[in-house]
């Protein structure tokens, strides 16, 4: 009842609040549905008067209520009504706005009650002596907060966090507004929407009423169970299950992968081989899918298209790895990462001898040193091409976004970092890395780059640039492509200066080739579902499955059998425990 937001989205809106009561309150019962004058209204009931803060009633008529109106008040001794029962009244009637007009609310203290009636926006204030009402767009979102709690500047900052928000948004679903109750702020917990005022004064609730389609439903999230403040450890646990519950990107590969799997078996047997894949990439070992090795597939590579690279075993010496640096001509910072490895796993900046030295120290598999890339864009893109026909296809653009956070000028990057889901689950593992530079209070409008590489699992955010296919770009890929002895399906992860000198072929460096196990990328970004993500899996397995048996067929090779695939997968496991 001190923080109140209005979201229109699709259909409907969101009303949450987030109730602000002193610990020493009882806990609201959770919510029901009661009669109240003949209407039935569902609402969390406060235990102590009976009345609430948040209440719909089953025409989707719903009503939100916070404490004062226009100013701080000096309340009395007692009222004749709480105003939690006055809500009730109030929304019980037919007519509620009507019903507010004529009511006579002497000796009730003063309100602010946001009345969403009909589809139609009502701000309705009682100052104590007289009533203000005003009709707001419903289309537009509001914020609110609660005049007995928060000064005019922090009402301000607060509207800001709330611009700022929707600025980043691309869509408003339910997860999302209730992470704004929950995250938004700078750190300060005196000020930020989930606050603590020395555990006196706490947010006790966040309450949310969804009207899509005429209809209402009510999420009721007690953060103190019974009064005690929640575990610090806990909470951390409960945001990081539920940004990976709700946002299918963050799913396990099983989980994503599992439904659409009875598509891979139909495939194999169609193919008679569960390893249908094998004859892909004819020159690339298992075609890419497993154990390939990056240095083998650079190797086909013509040289000007990839990085200076190095090929290490793993117990190489730091002596004898300097001189061959220097004889390459490579100096820091560099890029090192497995010979043999996936999803970014072991991937890491090098920016002097002490950080190779420590990644020496920890390292158990052969890996690979590369130059730096410095260009600020890197995208993911996926090339086919089917045996016999002349060109090759692109089939998906993944544009990949780095882990950053951008200056407020009060924030430490710790607290910038705690603001967003994405980084936030990358939280503990800069912690490690960066240590007490967290705590440094980055300068207003000011970026920093923490995870310089476009790896999904270090946080990068993936977003779909498929509409960036055309003729230029699909030559510029083809030609290199064709240059690289029999590959006939990858995503190739590239990083360039910009769109305009990629499509003429110019200032573009690959990082890596994926073969047969590739994903399309695309498929990760956060507006997509994860329906379009299982249509994009099949559309590429089909292209596959086509792609491999045409190259069987040609070149009279024999598709991988049964015991030398699962063998395969058994070697890349063990190899993946070593990276671990």
């Amino acid at each position: 009842m001190c923080t109140v937001t209005f979201l229109p989205v699709k259909n409907g809106a969101y009303l949450t609040s987030n109730r602000d009561e002193k610990m020493t309150r009882a806990e609201a019962l959770a919510p029901k549905s009661y009669t109240v004058n003949g209407t039935v209204l569902t609402f969390p009931k406060d235990r102590e008067k009976g009345g609430t803060w948040m209440a719909f009633k089953s025409n989707a008529d719903a009503a939100v209520l916070l404490n004062g109106a226009f100013v701080k008040h000096f309340p009395r001794p007692s009222y004749r009504q709480s105003r939690g029962i006055t809500l009730l009244e109030i929304l019980s009637q037919e007519f509620p706005v009507l019903y507010f007009q004529g009511c006579d609310f002497q000796e009730i203290e003063p309100f602010t009650l946001i009345l969403y009636v009909a589809g139609r926006l009502y701000e309705c204030r009682w100052t104590g002596t007289q009533k203000y009402q005003q009709e707001l767009s419903s289309s537009t979102a509001h914020i609110w907060s609660s005049a007995t709690l928060y000064e005019e500047d922090t009402v301000l900052q607060r509207a800001q966090w709330f611009s700022d928000w929707q600025a980043n948004q691309r869509r408003y679903r339910l997860k999302d507004i209730l992470d704004f109750h929950r995250f938004a702020g700078t750190g300060n917990p005196e000020q930020d929407l989930v606050m603590n005022r020395n555990g006196q004064m706490m947010t006790r609730s966040i309450t949310n009423i969804a009207i899509i389609k005429g209809k209402a439903k009510m999420i009721h999230l007690d953060l103190q169970p019974s009064g005690k403040a929640a575990d610090g450890k806990l909470m951390t646990w409960f945001r990081k299950a539920s940004i990976r519950t709700f946002n299918w990107e963050y799913w396990p590969f099983q989980l994503v992968y599992a439904p659409v799997m009875w598509y891979w078996c139909w495939l194999s047997l169609k193919a008679r081989s569960f390893f249908f894949f094998s004859a892909a990439n004819p020159m690339i070992l298992n075609s890419g899918f497993a154990m390939g090795k990056k240095s083998s597939i650079y190797a086909l590579m013509p040289g000007e298209f990839y990085p200076k690279t190095l090929l290490f075993k793993a117990e190489h010496e730091m002596g004898m790895l300097k001189k061959k640096l220097e004889w390459k001509g490579m100096n820091f910072p560099l890029i090192a990462k497995p010979d043999i490895g996936e999803r970014g796993v072991k991937v890491k900046l090098l920016e002097n001898d002490q950080q190779l030295k420590s990644y020496l120290a920890v390292n158990q598999v052969d890996f690979l040193l590369q130059e730096y890339i410095d260009y600020k864009l890197e995208a993911g893109i996926f090339y086919y091409r089917i045996p016999g026909e002349r060109k090759g296809q692109l089939s998906g653009i993944v544009s990949k976004e780095f882990l950053k956070v951008k200056g407020d000028g009060k924030s430490t990057i710790e607290m910038l970092l705690k603001k967003e889901d994405r980084s936030y689950l990358q939280l503990e593992a800069l912690k490690k890395v960066y240590g007490k530079e967290l705590n440094q209070v980055l300068p207003y409008g000011v970026s920093l780059e923490l995870v310089p590489y476009g790896s999904h699992n270090r946080g990068a955010k993936f977003v779909d640039q498929s509409f960036r296919i055309n003729e230029k770009l699909q030559t510029v890929i083809d030609q290199l492509c064709q240059r690289i002895p029999e590959f006939y399906y990858g995503r190739l992860d590239i990083k360039f200066k910009s769109w305009e000198d990629l499509y003429a072929g110019k200032h573009f460096m690959v990082i890596e080739i994926n073969g047969a196990a590739s994903e399309p990328t695309h498929m990760y970004d956060p507006v997509h579902s994860v329906f379009f993500a299982w249509k994009e899996i099949i559309r590429h397995w089909k292209l596959l499955y086509q792609i491999s048996l045409l190259n069987a067929r040609r070149k009279e090779l024999v598709l991988m059998g049964n015991v030398e695939g699962f063998r395969m997968i058994k070697a890349h496991q063990a190899h993946l425990k070593m990276m671990a």
